[in-house]
């Protein structure tokens, strides 16, 4: 069951969690207010549970997925086309969201925390979820997980994290007065805005034959996620946070390759 132990399911426990981000200042001392609030990730992932047991699994995955969403089955692919084939199972899987990070700007975020499957199946979960520009939601889109041998221990409260907000100096910010006018592309759409840099590095991505690596990132370059996923399988992913005037790793987890005599 490739899929099965990848994303897998919700059954959220409330909690707290409330902004920690610091404003940051620009050149001109001007303060930047943190827009990220982590409890919005924590209300997606209970609704998205919910979906999961009232109306089926793959439909729930389908409905909360953002158009570009991707999912390791076990290579990267586009989740939609992939999800609108799958049937429901006749029991959705269950999950429980443990931690939350978020951008100081509000357009990213993290998830993490543990599922239960069929029988005693149990494992871990991390979503990545984008708010929309339209109607300011969130969707998935990045989700993955794996499975353990012993679970994850439970939490008495969900932890969330707000990444401090980085400095807008001018002199880092893209010049758009110097830039030619921006095309619209076909369908009459003008490309989004040149996102400004990490306010600090994040290590560089280890060189792996085979392996198909991707780095994504928040607007505001406050939050930052890698993954890899190996000509086996086999995944690797990275979360960062920028938070004390460095760019701090928050989570790091790791997938083995998919056992064929196992079914995964």
């Amino acid at each position: 069951m490739t899929f099965a132990l990848l994303a897998l399911g919700l059954a959220v426990t409330p909690g707290q969690a409330q902004p920690t981000g610091r404003s940051g200042r620009d050149a001109a001392g001007s303060t930047i207010t943190p827009a990220g609030n982590p409890s919005a990730l924590i209300a997606a992932e209970i609704a998205f549970a919910r979906a999961a047991q009232d109306r089926g699994q793959w439909t729930a995955f389908d409905a909360f997925a953002a158009e570009e969403a991707q999912l390791f089955v076990p290579q990267r692919t586009l989740a939609k086309p992939w999800l609108r084939k799958q049937a429901n199972p006749a029991q959705a899987v269950k999950w429980q969201v443990q931690q939350a990070w978020i951008s100081c700007d509000g357009t990213a975020g993290v998830t993490f925390g543990a599922y239960q499957g069929a029988g005693d199946a149990n494992g871990w979960f991390s979503t990545v979820w984008q708010r929309q520009r339209k109607k300011g939601n969130y969707l998935w889109l990045l989700d993955q997980g794996d499975a353990l041998s012993t679970p994850l221990p439970s939490v008495d409260w969900i932890e969330g994290k707000v990444a401090d907000c980085p400095p807008r100096h001018h002199a880092q910010m893209p010049d758009e007065s110097a830039q030619p006018p921006a095309r619209k592309a076909a369908g009459g759409k003008s490309p989004p805005p040149p996102l400004p840099p990490l306010p600090g590095p994040v290590p560089a991505a280890q060189a792996v034959a085979g392996a198909d690596t991707s780095d994504g990132r928040s607007d505001d370059g406050s939050l930052v996620w890698r993954t890899s996923v190996a000509a086996d399988g086999a995944r690797d992913t990275h979360v960062w946070l920028w938070k004390d005037g460095t760019m701090s790793e928050v989570l790091h987890r790791t997938a083995a390759a998919p056992n064929p005599a196992h079914g995964g």
